[in-house]
């Protein structure tokens, strides 16, 4: 099963709870934002904030890729046009690819499987699931025309503005990312402190943190089995991926998950009982299937969502980077420093990092991630303070867009967290305002009927993850 027949199964199984039990898929607790900051190691963030909520819908949070050529890549420029011509020196089909509800690489799934592309699609970074986004992507050896492309249907996906080039697309091939949110607040906002707060950023800049996003989301468990990883526990960090629970995820999950625990390791049965949501155990099953024939090959079975994993691992780094920056920072303030990431190939870069290594057990993590055989070590360094541009805010019935520049490896949601104490997921505070708005129109830029008409399926859908 693929993810878009995954997807499908999961929804109507949704729909049947929903009418139901639906106790079982609304989740009943969130996070505080102070036990989130705790937990992904940041300690140095403005105080007194206004309460925020974000990604009530979709269309509360649009990203539109900067490309390394200046050029943004806009959620609502639709057309049909093609520039240049397939020959022997422009083979690359570029196209613009506009996603609601997935993830980077779940939508690029399935544009490869309804246009029968052998080979990879390019694109230079991942976008946010929970938003409408757009970015630039690659095809290679597609035997489509841009026209015969642009009559085929695939569910979260609109492909436009095609163009033919040279070259391919990879990660980090980007300048940055438009950023387009709807804050829905719970008391008015004051419009003279928030433009001051404002000013203040595009002075001094905000600390560079990772954000919940890179740990998992709601969950917040990618750096746990990346540090399991790294202690070379790979049984362990299996385990956990395939069954550990917590209070803020839905009902249903966890329920699902203590049941296929019970089952361990009769894998059969666990696979059965998993696939009840076979979009949500997507990686789980994969892992699962692998063990059904190879029972104690748990490094092997790690190697089967190798992106996922990878995700995990850096996320244990972005983990000992946040809490490294909040120590800095505290003491000197941080002000044009770069540090490195802990996943260099270069030793020296490991030194300051070790001390969390010591007290997590993973200084061998070079020994223990080498198994793997698919993590990719490379030199890099990152800005401890970052300065979004162009920020321009509009108020509406019930909050604020703010619209704002970020470098490539910036988080919005770190951004926001300067502004505002930011909750999002189920349950939803009972002052969240579920005014419909269009944040193109608000900002005198367009507007996204036409998006809505093609997504008409997703517009109204109320978040709740």
């Amino acid at each position: 099963m693929n993810s878009q027949e995954a997807w499908e199964k999961q929804k109507n199984i949704f729909e049947y709870y929903r009418k139901n039990n639906p106790e079982l898929i609304e989740c009943r607790k969130r996070r505080k934002e102070e036990d989130v900051f705790k937990e992904i190691g940041i300690w140095n963030i403005p105080q007194n904030r206004p309460e925020g909520y974000i990604r009530r819908f979709f269309y509360d949070f649009l990203v539109e890729e900067k490309t390394q050529s200046n050029r943004v890549i806009k959620i609502n420029k639709i057309n049909n046009e093609v520039e240049g011509e397939f020959n022997e020196k422009n083979k690359t089909l570029y196209a613009s690819m506009i996603k609601i509800g997935l993830t980077t690489t779940t939508a690029a799934e399935r544009v490869a499987k309804l246009l029968n592309l052998k080979s990879n699609i390019g694109f230079a970074g991942l976008k946010d699931e929970e938003a409408i986004t757009a970015q630039e992507i690659a095809l290679h050896k597609v035997n489509l025309t841009p026209e015969e492309i642009g009559k085929i249907k695939i569910p979260g996906v609109l492909l436009t503005e095609f163009r033919y080039g040279e070259k391919t697309l990879r990660p980090g091939y980007l300048d940055g990312n438009v950023f387009s949110i709807a804050v829905r607040t719970k008391e008015k906002v004051d419009l003279n402190i928030l433009s001051a707060r404002l000013k203040t950023i595009e002075n001094y800049g905000i600390l560079n943190y990772y954000q919940s996003q890179r740990f998992g989301g709601i969950r917040l468990d990618s750096h746990k089995i990346g540090k399991l990883i790294l202690q070379g526990k790979y049984e362990l960090a299996v385990k956990f991926l395939l069954f550990k629970t917590n209070d803020y995820e839905m009902p249903l999950i966890a329920k699902l998950k203590k049941e296929g625990e019970k089952e361990f390791p009769n894998f059969e049965k666990v696979i059965k009982i998993f696939n009840e949501l076979p979009y949500s155990f997507y990686q789980e099953l994969k892992v699962l299937n692998y063990l059904k024939d190879n029972p104690n090959d748990f490094i092997g079975a790690l190697r089967e969502i190798k992106e996922s994993i990878t995700i995990c691992i850096y996320a244990y780094a972005s983990l000992l980077f946040n809490k490294l920056l909040s120590i800095y920072s505290k003491k000197n303030g941080c002000f044009g420093e770069e540090f490195p990431l802990l996943m260099s190939n270069d030793p020296k870069d490991h030194i300051i990092y070790r001390d969390f290594l010591e007290e997590d057990g993973t200084v061998n993590f070079l020994k223990n991630i080498y198994p793997l055989k698919f993590i990719y070590l490379a030199k890099r360094k990152v800005a401890g303070r970052v300065f979004p541009k162009d920020i321009k805010f509009k108020e509406f019935d019930g909050g604020v867009v703010i619209k704002f520049f970020l470098q490539k490896g910036s988080y919005a949601t770190t951004f926001l967290s300067h502004l505002f104490e930011i909750s999002e997921g189920a349950p939803i505070p009972r002052w969240v305002k579920e005014t419909e708005i269009d944040p193109k129109i608000l900002l005198g830029e367009g507007d996204l009927k036409e998006l809505k008409k093609l997504f008409k399926d997703y517009w109204n859908i109320k978040i709740i993850s």
